[in-house]
């Protein structure tokens, strides 16, 4: 049925009429049409107001590529362990324990037995492992080559998509000298031949090769080149059913699917207690879902594998690109509405001849849509050209995969925000002016410009948020790095050994002259861990066991370290007693509470120990914890980690000399020696990057919001260009003109600077927390970079207005 003749008539074909063809194809004409004529008045503009466009895109470019790089980091870091299949089932399994002292001590290696006790007593767990990664050194040809093993069981390769290229995922682990390796690693023992069934040999022992498997991708917690049946360590004595075996190994569980966890968590928290029934040891067991594992195990459990990052970071390095997209965005919206008076009669003449303000909403919002586009292609580039650098400042591989659908979702998405926060405002102000407003010139007046000087207070908020945050970090990382230790780290270099008799490696050391001092000791120094021993003294007021932090070492520890003792003294060659004497530090001392420690007795299980002196407290850790009381033991036996004391200025040839000692034992494993100070500073590696990537936001942000200053005192000089003619006709000063101009965005400048300064104090304080020393938080800091970012303000605006009113008032009359 039709009703009414012509192009426009109706069709009724069902309940809704629809239109004709011929009028879909007229419609659709003239929607082509008005977007080519919206596109061409677009390019015409940008061409026109060449200056504004080029400040425009450039500072949206700039930051949309910061923001992208920023956000492909947080991106990675987020990933972490969510490839696998059935993460949301996979936990690792944790144990806390709150001390007779009320700390609470956490740690990430639970007893050995309890991975398979799970499995075996709660049907709500399908599968469990042990994991546990050890460097062993593998023969190639006449050289023993240093690499990562995993010790892991049958399970392990199901919960966590191990993917075999080569050999039976079922089989692979069915003999305890049966090993598996990476596709990386089989090219490098094996280059292109198959290595299944072939061996490669560790010292004293052979291992066949049962499974070439693809490595798993670098955001996983889990890192590995070989994989070796947990049987293994059965065999070289490790006792699989042993609950009081603490600090060995990890453990992992998969849960049925729709298991709740905090079910499971509950019903599972007293199995160790119920197993090692220790009167006074009552650790409780808990969950951690593997995709939490990256972010959330920081510096919270102990024996907790490295590498680990930070959700803290991840979230401010988030908002540190939302910051900068968010400025970047504020110049766009602030140039736009400051160049209204520009676009006056256009908006005027096309209300007149019945544009409706919808129609020209969408006109300067597809404007806006351009230069965004514009802006993120360059911005793309500046992302492929700056992506290398990026990558060797955060120590990570991140690419941008194109082949990635994902991908194009998000630059879309980025790209409609940006072009909604920058757009949306100038489009609903320039369609609200009234044609009646625009004849008589009512519009964008110098004292109408609220919205501008609200954008250009919260973009240097932003700004100087960032660069307060940012010197903060470097303060902190200084005072980290260069604080007082308690002991000398300089010109000390360390390695590992085994198979030589401690007194005969440090008497061939100390044939050298440039070796000032060696000592030996188990663990290493500066383990992050470490390792702890319960004690008991007479007095004691806590009832029960106190746990200190152990290191075995011999007579020569605190004269290569240059502790400073404080009373008694350190161990000696020529007392024998000292096989059961014992060292502490300051803390510890504190605990015990004797007013005169020297000589009193501590118990350890059975045994007992004489303190023979008390040292100076000093760092074994990184400055992120505090210090804890230390019992320092002497070391009986051989083996462990051999520190040496060098001469400075000789450090490459005493380096060579030990290279040669240790090359005369015929040792089958290479030499792996470190330096001392290298090792601490691995310790703040994160501090470091995150606090240059920090610098760099803080420069573009400071960068992009100059840039807007730039366009609106261009902007704002241009339309005052006859005052300023007029005041110097009347005999008014360069130097006048100059304060008229810039004083505005001056105090606009130091109101942002008041603003943020409360919040930066309140967010930096909240930072510092976590950390049980920190730098000193200063307000003459604050009043430092607000004088920075006001000279840079002044430098910005004070440029232009000079320039204007060094300018013969003859041409300023003449303008217009």
């Amino acid at each position: 049925m039709v009703i009414g003749k012509g192009p426009g008539c109706w069709v009724l074909g069902g309940q809704d009429p629809v239109p004709s063809t011929k009028h879909q194809v007229i419609n659709n004409q003239n929607l082509a049409t008005l977007i080519k004529n919206y596109f061409k008045i677009a390019i015409r503009n940008i061409k026109r107001y060449s200056t504004y466009s080029i400040l425009n895109i450039s500072g949206m470019a700039i930051g949309m590529a910061c923001s992208i790089l920023i956000l492909l980091w947080v991106q990675d870091e987020w990933s972490y362990d969510k490839h696998f299949k059935d993460a949301n089932n996979l936990y690792r399994v944790l144990e806390k324990t709150i001390s007779i002292d009320g700390h609470l001590f956490q740690e990430a290696k639970p007893p050995t037995a309890l991975a398979a006790a799970l499995k075996e007593q709660y049907p709500e767990i399908i599968r469990s492992s042990k994991y546990l990664t050890f460097p062993i050194s593998f023969q190639k040809g006449d050289e023993y080559i240093p690499e990562v093993v995993a010790f892991a069981d049958e399970d392990f390769l199901k919960m966590f998509d191990i993917e075999f290229k080569r050999g039976d995922i079922n089989s692979a682990f069915n003999g305890p000298m049966n090993i598996v390796l990476t596709e990386e690693m089989a090219h490098k023992y094996f280059g292109n031949d198959d290595p299944i069934g072939k061996t490669l040999k560790p010292s004293g022992f052979t291992f066949t090769i049962t499974g070439v498997v693809k490595s798993l991708p670098h955001n996983s917690h889990l890192n590995f080149d070989f994989l070796v049946p947990f049987e293994y360590l059965k065999g070289m004595g490790l006792n699989m059913n042993d609950w009081g075996a603490h600090g060995s190994c990890y453990s992992y569980i998969e849960l049925k699917a729709g298991t709740d966890s905090k079910f499971v968590d509950n019903k599972i928290k007293d199995i160790v207690q119920r197993n090692l029934k220790d009167p006074v040891y009552k650790p409780e067991i808990f969950l951690q879902n593997v995709k939490k594992i990256h972010l959330y195990s920081s510096g919270k459990y102990a024996f907790d594998l490295p590498g680990q990052g930070d959700v803290i970071y991840v979230r401010i390095l988030g908002l540190v690109a939302i910051f900068i997209l968010v400025i970047a965005c504020i110049n766009f919206m602030s140039l736009a509405t400051a160049q209204s008076t520009r676009r006056a009669k256009e908006i005027g003449m096309r209300k007149i001849t019945g544009a409706s303000k919808t129609k020209i909403i969408l006109q300067f919002l597809g404007e806006t849509l351009l230069i965004v586009l514009i802006a993120h292609i360059i911005a793309m580039i500046l992302v492929e050209l700056f992506l290398h650098g990026f990558n060797n400042l955060t120590g990570k591989q991140l690419f941008v995969d194109y082949q990635n659908s994902g991908l194009y979702f998000w630059l879309i998405t980025v790209v409609l925000v940006c072009t909604l926060l920058a757009g949306s405002y100038p489009a609903l102000y320039l369609s609200s002016l009234k044609p009646l407003n625009i004849i008589n010139g009512i519009i964008n007046k110098p004292g109408k410009a609220g919205f501008r000087r609200v954008m250009v207070v919260l973009q240097f908020s932003l700004s100087f948020l960032l660069i307060i945050f940012t010197l903060i970090v470097g303060s902190q990382l200084k005072f980290l790095q260069h604080g007082n230790l308690g002991i000398n780290i300089n010109n000390i270099g360390h390695f590992k050994f085994d198979g030589i008799r401690n007194e005969t490696l440090k008497a061939e050391l100390g044939n050298n002259p440039d070796i000032l001092s060696t000592t030996i000791e188990a663990p290493d120094v500066f383990d992050a861990d470490g390792t702890a021993q319960s004690f008991d003294w007479e007095g004691n007021k806590v009832n029960g066991e106190f746990y200190f932090s152990a290191l075995y070492t011999d007579p020569d520890f605190a004269k290569t370290f240059q502790l400073e003792l404080k009373d008694g003294r350190f161990f000696s060659s020529d007392f024998p007693g000292d096989s059961t004497a014992l060292v502490i530090n300051e803390t510890a001392a504190e605990i015990i509470s004797f007013k005169e420690p020297i000589g009193k007795i501590l118990s350890s299980r059975g045994d007992k120990f004489r303190i023979i002196g008390v040292v100076k407290d000093f760092h074994i850790k990184s400055l992120h914890t505090k210090i804890e009381p230390l019992a320092i033991l002497k070391l009986n036996g051989m083996n462990g980690n051999c520190y040496v004391r060098m001469k400075p200025g000789h450090i490459t040839s005493t380096v060579d000399y030990i290279k040669k000692i240790f090359k005369s034992h015929n040792l089958d494993y290479p030499l792996q020696f470190k330096f001392l100070d290298d090792e601490y500073d691995k310790l703040y590696r994160t501090e470091q990057r995150i606090g240059k990537i920090l610098g760099y936001s803080s420069f573009l942000a400071i960068i992009i919001s100059c840039m807007g200053l730039i366009g609106l005192s261009l902007f704002m000089i241009e339309i005052r260009t006859k005052e300023i003619g007029i005041r110097k006709v009347n005999g008014a000063k360069s130097i006048k003109i100059f304060l008229l101009l810039s004083k505005e965005y001056l105090v606009l400048v130091l109101i942002s600077i008041l603003i943020s300064s409360p919040i930066a104090w309140f967010g930096i304080n909240k930072w510092l927390q976590s950390y049980a020393y920190r730098t000193t938080l200063n307000p003459w800091i604050f009043a430092v970079v607000g004088l920075i970012v006001l000279f840079i303000a002044l430098l910005t605006v004070g440029l232009q207005s000079y320039k204007a009113a060094r300018k013969n008032p003859v041409d300023a009359l003449r303008y217009e």
